[in-house]
């Protein structure tokens, strides 16, 4: 399966990969359709939608529309006008049941919603804080489609807690109760016959529900760990059970490490990146398509690769600057 990646960047867009991660390139400068220094932050793809791909950036919301005449990498960004405009949009993400419905989160912390592919964008009206201790302005750091009710959605706000809406945005009600810090960062779903277990990364350690987030418990990671700041978590995209977890000295740190766990989150292991990892892992790409495929970048630009699940991992040669998210998806990739 041939498969293109995406990385956004902060001073350099979006930069693709067209052979899995071993060499970068952005659009064509003329035709690309999106400054080439812009700051980009966000990535999302839909597997309803080949070769599309939404970025969010401090000058609006542009499209990757895939265009096989376009030379040397395909197609270009075609800019969605919205009144994010003069936002920075952080988080963008698609909803898994469907891809017209898009909801994107700001700073300062604000939701807005598209109901028609990003023709036209309402706010959602998120009764987040508008100061907050440390970071001065709250922004949204993670934006999750509830993966089994199309009217929820999840909210991660930092530095303010967690917030759900049942109703596509329409109310919101906030989600704290347990909560060790309010600095959310990252949130996954593990649903089974037993029920549900949501987990969620903070600046002070990691958290689980079982009560669908009505309340949280600070669970204790080992030695694996030297860090209690936790960043971003994902599941590998499959019903393995296998997750991963960043762990840093904070963001602008020089050190970061990868964790791995086999059941869950209930216990750990260092995931064994190349050393030494220059900051924070700040994303994890997977995809369903192939969940053995698997990305993460450093916030300093560092990309790690693996291709067994997860299992061993190799640093690609090229690093590119400051990196906020990293995503892939199958071709018809532009």
């Amino acid at each position: 399966m041939e498969v293109t990646a995406y990385a956004a960047s902060v001073g350099h867009s979006v930069w693709f990969s067209h052979d899995v991660g071993e060499t970068w390139n952005r659009a064509y400068t003329p035709t690309g359709g999106i400054y080439n220094e812009s700051r980009c932050w966000c990535l999302a793809t839909h597997p309803d939608r080949p070769g599309e791909v939404l970025s969010g950036t401090d000058q609006g919301v542009y499209r990757w529309r895939p265009d096989a005449g376009a030379k040397p990498d395909g197609g270009s960004w075609v800019y969605l006008p919205s009144p994010l405009d003069d936002l920075q949009i952080l988080q963008i993400a698609q909803s898994p049941h469907d891809a017209d419905t898009i909801f994107a989160g700001t700073r300062p912390a604000q939701i807005w919603r598209s109901l028609d592919g990003g023709a036209r964008w309402q706010r959602c009206n998120l009764e987040s804080l508008t100061e907050c201790w440390f970071i001065n302005t709250p922004r949204v750091t993670s934006i999750r489609f509830d993966p089994t009710d199309p009217e929820t959605v999840w909210v991660t706000v930092e530095i303010d807690g967690l917030y759900r809406t049942r109703d596509l945005g329409e109310s919101w009600e906030q989600l704290n109760q347990g909560l060790v810090s309010d600095d959310t960062h990252n949130l996954v779903f593990f649903d089974d016959a037993d029920g549900r277990t949501l987990l969620i990364s903070t600046e002070e350690g990691l958290h689980r529900s079982a009560d669908n987030g009505a309340s949280w418990q600070l669970i204790e990671v080992p030695e694996v760990a030297p860090w209690v700041y936790m960043r971003c978590i994902e599941r590998r995209a499959d019903d393995s059970g296998v997750m991963f977890m960043s762990a840093g000295g904070r963001p602008s740190s020089d050190r970061g490490r990868l964790l791995r766990s086999r059941d869950r989150g209930l216990t750990w292991e260092d995931a064994g990146l190349p050393r030494p990892i220059n900051s924070t892992i700040w994303w994890i790409g997977t995809n369903a398509a192939d969940p053995m495929l698997i990305f993460c970048c450093t916030i300093m630009g560092q990309i790690f690769r693996s291709t067994d699940g997860g299992e061993t991992w190799r640093k690609m040669d090229r690093e590119l600057g400051e990196l906020r998210m990293i995503a892939w998806q199958p071709n018809g990739a532009g």
